[in-house]
């Protein structure tokens, strides 16, 4: 790769980790926001270490703006999740095709059941019985950030989608 596409991989990596700035003051409950949205999108544009690493620094920029209201090492824990959920997210679209239907309805499906379910069965030996209350406005989180990400992705052109400093390899 040259160095004219690694600085514009890199411009548009630090691009959607504006994104997700923006998107981690848009809250639906405590930490819960749209900052993975970005991270989603990074993992289809960019690669899934990419997008792990916009997932990690989204939760933890969401986290902190509101407070790390579950406490540090909690949230700490949840960025971590959030990483391999992108990692994962990128890794199927990757294997299935970017813009098959198959990749993106099984990244879009394992997406949110790493991000959601998974997660809170992970966090009920820390927060018992709170998890419950965290369900619906993850779901709803979840849901709407892979469906703006999704819009997106759709509606760039061809052209950007096919550009060559776009193209990676696991």
């Amino acid at each position: 790769m040259t160095d004219s596409n690694r600085l514009k991989r890199l411009v548009l990596a630090a691009m959607l980790l504006a994104l997700c700035v923006i998107g981690a003051n848009i809250k639906i409950m405590g930490s819960v926001a749209f900052d993975s949205a970005p991270a989603f999108l990074g993992a289809i544009l960019l690669g899934p270490v990419f997008g792990a690493f916009l997932g990690v620094f989204g939760h933890l920029t969401s986290a902190a703006l509101a407070g790390f209201p579950l406490t540090l090492p909690i949230h700490l824990i949840i960025a971590a999740a959030m990483g391999v959920c992108m990692f994962v997210f990128g890794w199927i679209r990757q294997r299935l095709g970017k813009q098959k239907i198959a990749g993106v309805v099984t990244s879009d499906v394992v997406g949110y059941a790493i991000n959601v379910p998974i997660e809170l069965v992970f966090m009920y030996p820390l927060l018992k019985q709170a998890v419950y209350v965290y369900f619906i406005p993850l779901t709803i989180a979840t849901i709407l950030n892979l469906i703006v990400c999704e819009v997106i992705y759709a509606a760039l052109p061809k052209r950007i989608k096919e550009v060559a400093f776009l193209r990676w390899h696991s």
